[in-house]
């Protein structure tokens, strides 16, 4: 009996431990955060010590943000990555960091920062920013039929060749002229006119009835 409580013993144990170095050998993040992006796929931010988030806008605008629209022929469009080392322990600086930059095979890069940057030293508490220009290639308009369409631009961060979360910017563009409304003028005439014959009508029924 000893002996069979002896083995079984001798399983656990020996089971505990192969799942623990299985476990150990892998790096398990406290969390995560997962969004859907437009064409497909998820993006996910992981909770470690950096954060990374990517922004976008048309060249002469002031304000950043997270998609643009209306984006013609010959536009400029600047991307801005901005990474951050959220640590508030001195020990806490990095080396061998990486930030790459997927840039959709609808756009060119034209300047700025080159799409993938390395870095070492980076302390807690200090912002890596990383701004590049880019444009929607002319062929993209050269079609035949009307169209609407938004490309997402990803950027990823590493650390020691682990991934340490991502940011998207989108961009869209087309063809697709705004209905032209009617000119105050007319429209003010139009209704001047009803409105008169309306009045008239009225005043002839009245007319009529008192007959």
């Amino acid at each position: 009996m000893s002996k069979v409580f002896n083995f079984k013993n001798l399983i656990f144990v020996l089971s505990f431990g192969f799942l623990s170095f299985i476990l150990g050998s892998q790096k398990i993040y406290a969390d995560s955060r997962c969004e859907a992006v437009y064409g497909g796929g998820e993006v996910c931010v992981y909770d470690t010590i950096f954060k990374i988030t990517k922004e976008v806008r048309i060249q002469g605008d002031t304000d950043w943000k997270d998609k643009v629209t209306d984006v013609e022929d010959g536009d400029v469009v600047e991307f801005r990555i901005t990474v951050t080392n959220k640590s508030d322990d001195e020990a806490n600086s990095a080396d061998d960091m990486k930030m790459e930059d997927f840039l959709p095979s609808e756009l060119s890069r034209i300047g700025g920062s080159d799409l993938t940057e390395y870095w070492d030293d980076f302390l807690p508490g200090e912002v890596k920013k990383f701004t590049f220009e880019a444009k929607v290639k002319s062929s993209e308009y050269d079609k035949d039929v009307e169209f609407d369409k938004c490309v997402v631009n990803k950027a990823e961060l590493r650390w020691d060749g682990d991934f340490q979360g991502s940011d998207t910017a989108t961009v869209c563009y087309g063809n697709i002229e705004p209905a032209e409304l009617p000119k105050t003028g007319a429209f003010s005439t139009l209704g001047l006119s009803g409105l008169g014959l309306l009045i008239s009508g009225l005043v002839s029924k009245k007319s009529s009835k008192k007959r």
